[in-house]
């Protein structure tokens, strides 16, 4: 018993040793953290910034930051705030619903007041709002008609939001909110669903809407915010033989049989988030194969891809590089995946990127149909009737024009028409020099 201070003293002693070296060299794997970690690199030591106290701060930072056994640390603290309080660790990307079911906070806006004042400015009235959506959906049907002239095919995917197929689940705000949802506004899908304007629309929303509780899998799972796999897999089938109604061949496949099987990516994206130590008890979910099957088309078609994370769940799924002979993924409309020439939609040749292509696939789900294309529908139609000069042209008079505090890129998506008059007509028949030339 006299040795017991000993012994615990040499522990402890032992015990930071380990944490010093594990920081150091690195001696016994961790699973790193999930989510964006925006690392401090470790600062250079010089006179000057020990002098001012810079390299000290700097330093601090960098060994909270790097510091032996810190991912389980973190784990087995968020999973005591978890066990003990029942508390979200990362509020601000998960929030915790009804029986654990998790959700990113824009898709429980989504369901009680919709998006809008995440991706427009306040100072839009609510009476306005929908002329947003008129001017997009637009233009839309325009670029559509335009591409379908070079033989280009564009068609926008509407996926389903957690919040539309599992509101039961989601955190209870009040009967104000109820009352909200009842009255409130549309939601962005509602003017993509109901438009009138003449461009393709494929209604995966529609569809699970009518499948919901009546299937024997989850259309999404207990602890992430996508799709789920096999659910995805089913939509992208249907999307698949969708396509084919107005454009070329694609190889057909076979679906297997369902199986359950062990947390494939994404299916629990969410509680990944929460980086605990245990997961949360969930349904083991169900998974379908997915295998080429013949005859294949003489030609494979091309595709590209403009959308939000959903469809990263079908890459997963599907062989999308044998079914398309080339496919783009232009992330958000920023950054590019599957082109090894390009990493960023700025860099690119939009007009040549899209003579080249069979079909454009817009792919967004309820929380971003807000802000569908992200910017691609002005951006390809203005670039497919108008020379490069003379939208420059343009954009030096709005940079010069310091009176409106609006940015550029705003004051052109509203009066878009006004400074590009071929763009209100019906039909745009001006062409850029490039497409003008092409047809002759």
């Amino acid at each position: 018993m006299r040795n017991t201070p000993k012994i615990l003293c040499l522990a402890t002693l032992g015990l930071l040793l380990l944490t010093l070296l594990q920081g150091t060299v690195r001696l016994i794997p961790v699973k790193p953290l999930y989510g964006v970690n925006i690392g401090t690199d470790k600062p250079a030591f010089t006179a000057e910034a020990f002098l001012s106290g810079q390299w000290q701060k700097a330093t601090d930072q960098y060994l909270k930051e790097h510091h032996g056994f810190r991912e389980p640390a973190i784990r087995l603290y968020n999973q005591y705030l978890w066990t003990a309080y029942h508390r979200s660790t990362n509020p601000g990307s998960v929030v915790i619903g009804q029986q654990d079911y998790l959700f990113e906070p824009w898709f429980v806006d989504e369901y009680y007041t919709g998006c809008f004042q995440h991706y427009y400015p306040d100072s839009i009235p609510d009476y306005e709002k929908p002329y947003v959506f008129e001017r997009r959906m637009s233009r839309l049907a325009k670029l559509q008609a335009i591409l379908e002239e070079q033989g280009v095919h564009l068609f926008v995917a509407l996926l389903p939001g957690k919040e539309r197929i599992y509101p039961q689940y989601l955190p209870d705000r009040g009967a104000k909110a109820h009352s909200d949802r009842l009255w409130g506004h549309h939601r962005a899908y509602d003017y993509y669903r109901n438009s009138l304007y003449d461009f393709r629309r494929v209604d995966i929303c529609h569809c699970f809407d009518s499948l919901n509780g009546h299937t024997p899998y989850l259309l999404f799972t207990k602890t992430g915010t996508h799709w789920s796999n096999i659910a995805c897999t089913y939509a992208f089938d249907s999307i698949m033989r969708y396509m084919q109604t107005f454009g070329p061949a694609i190889r057909p496949v076979t679906l297997g049989q369902p199986h359950r099987g062990r947390t494939r990516e994404p299916d629990a994206d969410l509680d990944d988030l929460l980086n605990k130590t245990f997961r949360i008890p969930a349904e083991r979910n169900q998974y379908i194969d997915v295998t080429l099957a013949d005859p294949a088309p003489k030609r494979t078609p091309s595709l590209i891809v403009i959308g939000d994370s959903f469809f990263w769940t079908i890459l997963y799924n599907y062989p999308m590089q044998e079914l398309f002979s080339d496919l783009r993924y232009w992330y958000y409309f920023s950054t590019i995946y599957f082109d090894p020439d390009h990493d960023n939609v700025a860099d690119v040749d939009l007009v040549d990127e899209l003579l080249g292509t069979d079909y454009v696939m817009l792919s967004y789900c309820t929380v971003q149909l807000y802000n569908c294309g992200n910017g691609f529908i002005n951006r390809a139609l203005l670039e497919l009737c108008y020379d490069p000069d003379e939208i420059q042209a343009v954009r030096d008079s709005l940079e010069a024009d310091t009176a409106s505090h609006q940015s550029v890129e705003w004051r052109m998506d509203c009066n878009l028409e006004q400074y590009f008059p071929a763009l209100a007509e019906s039909f745009p028949t001006k062409r850029c020099s490039r497409l003008a030339n092409r047809d002759q």
